[in-house]
């Protein structure tokens, strides 16, 4: 290490255990965020390391209520304190979203009287969103994109504490995430949301970021911004085959948030995969509008057998209103067609949005039948930084009650989400303690 170089430790956030937070916890993938800021930084000849607090720090869990993924999150006793002792960073980095504000903050306050020395930047969904929520015990807030303001803070050139991000418009020009930093790791390397058709060990990637629609409940463009950018697929297929060989690959899920906006780039991804014969089954996200019976057909071939495909209403009106640009038509015409090309369908629906009516829940319910999807998950609206949505519950203060973090409980939430998760499920249950501790009365909703 010469002398100009530093060295950043990077962290999740802690996890909340069970039955203190109102949301599930996600799937259990290594955190590629980091990964990215970690490989740019080490590339400008500074040292990185990464220490996964959400997935292996908390207390081991089998547990993820309400969701067909098969999460497992393991405790790897983590001892942060000789992390930072054996690794002597100059700074630490935090990778901060909203379910795990609460432990992000009382982390961060601990940190600065530990270790008063170490500079404390943290970035990630939440400090994008709500930076006038993070404490002062954070040094700088990334709100955007992270790689080259963390090289700028690092090296000395920005010394604000709140400090928009730059947006990478070319992903191609990043250094890839040091893989062998997640691979030896327990992680889940499975992917069972498609009835067991992706064989294992199955690589979570995240190859695009941003998404040109702008759904009313998402807040997929308040974080990344507009627009839509992706690695090429030149670029992506030569990584796929070195991580083929070197780990041996079986599968690849695309964990972001929309693999294939974009036509002309997934065409030209699925004519590699088969004239190279890489040999990988892989699944993604995906709309349905946009993929035509003869790209579905390419993308079998290209070994696609999974995609999750937010739904969300089985109602034109609530579709309409959501700004989804998908219709019910769309999903009865792609759907079958995806299933008789052996592509599986893991499928989300949303219920409890702002002007929803019963009738409204009753269509969702008889599409979800006629549409027979491998798997699915139904999740009742819950109002995360920021959205939309978000904006206009909470600008009409037409909401039970907000917490400290940002999140909102529309009216009607707890009343659906009991009925629709059951009274004991640990999330409503810590919605219950909140409402009663605040004497919240919640709104009677017929599911």
């Amino acid at each position: 290490m010469n002398n100009k170089s530093k060295r950043i430790l990077l962290l999740t956030a802690p996890r909340p255990a069970v039955g203190q937070t109102p949301l599930h916890y996600g799937d259990n993938r290594p955190p590629q965020g980091l990964g990215f800021i970690a490989a740019y930084l080490e590339k400008h000849g500074h040292e990185a390391r990464i220490v996964d607090l959400y997935h292996f720090g908390s207390e081991t869990s089998e547990v993820n209520p309400g969701v067909q993924q098969e999460e497992s999150f393991t405790n790897l006793s983590i001892d942060l304190d000789e992390e930072i002792r054996s690794f002597r960073p100059d700074y630490i980095g935090m990778y901060i979203h909203t379910m795990s504000y609460y432990t992000a903050c009382n982390l961060g306050e601990e940190l600065k009287r530990s270790h008063p020395g170490i500079t404390l930047l943290c970035g990630g969904p939440h400090p994008t969103v709500l930076p006038e929520t993070i404490p002062d015990c954070f040094d700088h807030v990334v709100v955007g994109e992270g790689e080259y303001v963390s090289l700028d803070i690092v090296e000395g050139r920005n010394s604000g504490r709140i400090i928009q991000g730059v947006r990478v418009e070319n992903l191609d020009e990043l250094p890839w995430p040091d893989f062998d930093e997640f691979m030896e790791r327990p992680y889940n390397w499975k992917l069972n949301l498609f009835g067991n058709k992706v064989v294992e060990p199955v690589l979570s990637l995240n190859t695009t970021r941003g998404c040109p629609f702008a759904c009313k409940f998402c807040g997929v463009q308040f974080v990344s911004g507009p627009g839509f950018r992706g690695i090429s697929p030149d670029r992506l297929v030569d990584k796929l085959i070195e991580l083929r060989d070197r780990y041996e690959l079986k599968g690849v899920y695309f964990r972001e948030d929309n693999f294939t906006v974009e036509p002309a780039r997934l065409d030209a991804f699925c004519d590699l995969m088969v004239d190279r014969e890489v040999g990988l089954q892989w699944a993604c996200e995906s709309r349905v509008k946009n993929l035509s019976p003869r790209l579905i057909r390419k993308m079998s071939k290209a070994g696609c057998r999974g995609l999750y495909i937010g739904v969300e209403s089985g109602s034109p009106r609530m579709l309409e209103l959501m700004e989804k640009e998908e219709s019910v038509e769309d999903f009865l015409e792609k759907i079958p067609i995806l299933h008789e090309n052996d592509i599986k369908t893991y499928t989300t629906w949303i219920y409890g949005l702002p002007e929803e009516r019963k009738e409204d829940r009753r269509m969702s319910e008889d599409l979800m039948k006629r549409l027979g999807p491998t798997s699915y998950d139904r999740f009742v609206y819950i109002g995360l930084p920021v959205s939309h949505y978000y904006n206009k519950i909470k600008s009409g203060d037409d909401y039970e009650y907000m917490e400290e973090s940002g999140i909102i409980y529309p009216k009607g939430y707890l009343s659906l989400a009991t009925q629709l998760y059951g009274k004991d499920d640990p999330r409503n249950r810590y919605v219950e303690e909140i409402y009663r501790r605040e004497n919240i009365e919640m709104e009677h909703v017929e599911f």
